[in-house]
């Protein structure tokens, strides 16, 4: 009897103190999400393995891809050039031609008349493209082009005038970017990968300017990853997890597919590895 009391005694006396027992120093270290080993040999050596719950990092919700927000009447221009068009335009007027496109897509378009004078042409172009199933921007661009006219959104309606005048004009924008990245590093390898996806649109660009032009806009060189750039047109403000950029519509619209697709890729990889992390628990 004295046994039996004696052994239930020593079982109650290491159950009650086995969350008070340190691990060893040879313990393995806990990681978020997978067991813990912890050890001792007090009454008698034993081994315990505690799970360990994940730990769930919550993401920053981006609310838009930029600031300011675009007033509803931009934001309408924004969405038409989004839209699928048809455009049939057998040797058609320039003007008869915008106007056309004007009235399917609800839309207000200026011609600008200096440009058609700068470029030597009249309202009378002829235009000849057929096109079906293609967004509205690319119908523009492929009708403007051969012109060496471009559109760009100006005073709430969708201007029509030569491409070296969309090139001058620069906006600032403010680029949210806290969901992904956290560090100073991460910061810059967004600004770079933004650096490069711009890369061809910049040559592009450059090869449109006049000597005179290339020489005040002569840009400084490309930085190194996670050096500071020297690139007046874009800097990052850590405090606001930002980055501020003064470029024209034409790169903007690039960054935010840019942005766009990285946040995609994220999502893409983050959701084979949640599926694995519930499977394994």
């Amino acid at each position: 009897m004295r046994d039996l009391l004696t052994g239930t005694f020593v079982c109650l006396l290491f159950y009650g103190t086995t969350s008070l027992i340190p691990a060893h120093a040879t313990d393995k270290p806990v990681i978020p999400g997978q067991p813990a080993i912890l050890t001792g040999d007090w009454p008698v050596k034993f081994t315990v393995q505690q799970k360990q719950p994940p730990v769930v990092r919550q993401a920053i919700q981006i609310k838009q891809p930029f600031y300011p927000k675009l007033n509803p009447r931009a934001q309408h221009l924004q969405d038409a050039l989004k839209n699928d068009t048809t455009v049939d335009f057998p040797d058609v007027p320039l003007m008869k031609a915008l106007q056309e496109i004007q009235k399917q897509h609800g839309i207000n378009i200026f011609v600008s008349g200096s440009a058609l004078k700068e470029l030597g042409i009249t309202a009378e172009e002829p235009v000849n493209v057929s096109l079906r199933g293609v967004s509205l921007k690319s119908a523009l661009k492929i009708i403007l082009e051969p012109l060496g006219m471009a559109y760009e959104i100006d005073q709430e309606v969708l201007k029509i005038t030569t491409q070296a005048e969309v090139d001058r004009h620069m906006k600032t924008r403010i680029y949210p970017v806290g969901d992904l990245c956290s560090s100073e590093k991460e910061f810059l390898a967004i600004q770079n990968a933004i650096l490069i996806g711009c890369q061809l649109q910049l040559r592009a660009r450059k090869q449109r300017w006049s000597a005179q032009e290339l020489e005040l806009r002569r840009p400084a060189p490309a930085p190194a990853p996670y050096q500071t750039s020297s690139n007046p047109a874009m800097t990052f403000v850590p405090q606001c997890h930002a980055l501020v950029v003064n470029e024209t519509e034409e790169i903007h619209e690039k960054i935010v597919e840019l942005l766009t697709q990285l946040r995609q890729v994220r999502q893409d990889q983050a959701g084979p590895v949640l599926q694995k992390t519930e499977q394994s628990h």
